[in-house]
């Protein structure tokens, strides 16, 4: 193929719109004109929030390779206990409405979290939570863990007195 049959060949796709950029679809929603009167609608708002650490301070590393993400949403009354446990790899909650309290055994510290916040929870800590709302909590859980396997272990029995 000699260089005017390649040159004639590229004009040729450029011209019918065979370039290196392609044309936005026809029904693209973001060149949809509104309706005549219609308020145009608002920006979307993005937050972000970076963590390094859990709670308790400890520094975020790599979670475990490979590894399975378990994602879990509960539904917790007013009152509910989460009973004493740790877990062994990382696990974020994000508290979708209400209100959390979670106690650290292994540090001594309280932490309160409600609607909209992140809890990073401690790795090999022992800690419990206390639903402190008057209505139903929500928690959303994501737990990086190796494949097949559980990630909270709970606390064990307390030695009769």
């Amino acid at each position: 193929m000699t260089w005017k049959m390649i040159a004639a060949a590229a004009t040729a796709a450029l011209v019918v719109g065979c370039g290196a950029e392609r044309a936005a679809p026809v029904h693209n929603e973001a060149n949809a004109a509104a309706p005549a009167g219609a308020a145009a609608p608002a920006e979307a708002a993005t937050t972000t929030q970076r963590f390094d650490q859990t709670m308790s301070g400890q520094p975020l590393a790599r979670p475990p390779t490979p590894f399975q993400l378990a994602v879990t949403q509960l539904r917790l009354p007013p009152g509910h206990v989460i009973p004493c446990h740790r877990h062994m790899f990382p696990r974020y909650v994000y508290v979708q409405q209400g209100n959390l309290r979670v106690t650290n055994h292994d540090v001594g510290k309280v932490y309160e979290f409600s609607t909209g916040d992140v809890a990073v929870e401690s790795i090999g800590q022992w800690h419990e939570g206390l639903v402190t709302s008057t209505g139903q909590t929500i928690l959303v859980a994501f737990e990086q863990v190796p494949p097949g396997e559980n990630n909270s272990t709970p606390c064990p029995p307390r030695p009769a007195p």
